[in-house]
């Protein structure tokens, strides 16, 4: 379960809806048979690292693999309603949100300590650990100092801050994990003015999210 506090109005029932159904949310993912997914160098020019820079340096580096299947920039959706009916029945009520992916992380896979600049909160709801206990996250409160560790764990879900607090990821479990975020502004703290700032300046990031939704169309071409 979530802090009691996102669990408010009508993105709380989401969640809600989130946390019942998730175990059908991962069964329209697995059925599918020919998904398209985005690679990390898609978010951003220079993302892959070596080994040595996770010792000493910051810095979104990838050493693995890792994807992202777009399902909704904006309000476009990347992917067929009768694909995955029970997770759009559940966005389709979800207020405030940017941008939604199935997120997949390769066994043997770490991905470097970073912030995101797009602000605003992040979901993600843990579909397949990937068979084990050693798949997670280390989250850096950067004002308090205070670090956390997240472990994944097949049917439970995590929010987090991802531009005020540092994060890195890891996977040595078996098999790749994966996860459905969500990026969105919290509906407790919404005021339109908010929104409206927060939702230009996470397009600005991506270079204006119909830019994402272009290069994932042509991807899947």
């Amino acid at each position: 379960m979530l802090d009691k506090s996102f669990y408010h109005g009508q993105q709380g029932e989401c969640f809600r809806q989130l946390d019942k159904h998730w175990q059908n949310i991962k069964h329209e993912f697995d059925s599918q048979p020919n998904k398209t997914f985005l690679d990390p160098e898609d978010f951003s020019d220079s993302v892959r690292g070596l080994p040595d820079d996770f010792d000493d340096k910051s810095g979104d580096y990838v050493h693995g693999q890792w994807q992202a299947l777009g399902i909704q920039s904006g309000e476009h959706e990347g992917q067929s309603f009768n694909d995955y009916p029970m997770l759009y029945s559940i966005l389709r009520k979800f207020p405030y949100k940017t941008n939604v992916a199935i997120m997949t992380v390769g066994p043997n896979t770490k991905i470097g300590n970073h912030t995101d600049n797009e602000g605003g909160w992040r979901y993600q709801m843990c579909l397949d650990d990937g068979g084990g206990e050693q798949s997670g996250m280390y989250v850096l409160d950067i004002e308090t100092q205070k670090q956390e560790l997240m472990t994944w764990k097949t049917g439970e879900a995590f929010i987090f801050q991802p531009d005020i607090q540092l994060h890195n990821g890891f996977n040595n479990n078996p098999g790749p994990r994966t996860t459905l975020l969500i990026d969105f502004y919290k509906e407790s703290l919404y005021t339109k003015d908010k929104f409206d700032k927060y939702y230009q300046h996470y397009s600005e990031c991506f270079e204006g999210l119909e830019n994402l939704v272009d290069i994932y169309e042509s991807r899947k071409k």
